[in-house]
């Protein structure tokens, strides 16, 4: 039997992620985008580090790796995943608005005190 190089797996999801690979990064405690690039490359990754990237994701895993849900069930951590991916896509998107807006108003406050 072939098995699924689980590195590779996490690399593929989260490029296709709304969060950037260095928000997941931090998202799953991690500091230094090189830990993440070592994780990849292992074909066995322990499914305790990769729970915190799908922690970080909110994203199951379980379609990719059947073991990982599993897992999950023996170490009694609930499956992750919105229950509808289109509220959750739209959560995140507005997250990032709510982000840009509060980037903006600092600006926008330093421009009126420097005036001052």
């Amino acid at each position: 039997m072939n098995k699924k190089h689980i590195g590779k797996t996490l690399n593929s999801v989260a490029e296709n992620h709304v969060l950037s690979k260095v928000e997941i990064i931090q998202k799953a405690g991690y500091e230094s985008q090189s830990t993440y690039y070592k994780h990849i490359s292992q074909a066995d990754l322990p499914f305790r580090i990769l729970y915190k990237y799908a922690r970080a994701m909110n994203y199951s895993f379980s379609k990719e790796l059947p073991d990982f849900k599993r897992w999950l069930k023996e170490n009694n951590l609930p499956e992750l995943g919105s229950a509808n991916p289109e509220l959750a896509d739209l959560t995140n998107e507005l997250n990032l608005w709510k982000n840009k807006y509060y980037e903006l108003l600092e600006k926008y406050n330093t421009l009126l005190e420097s005036k001052k």
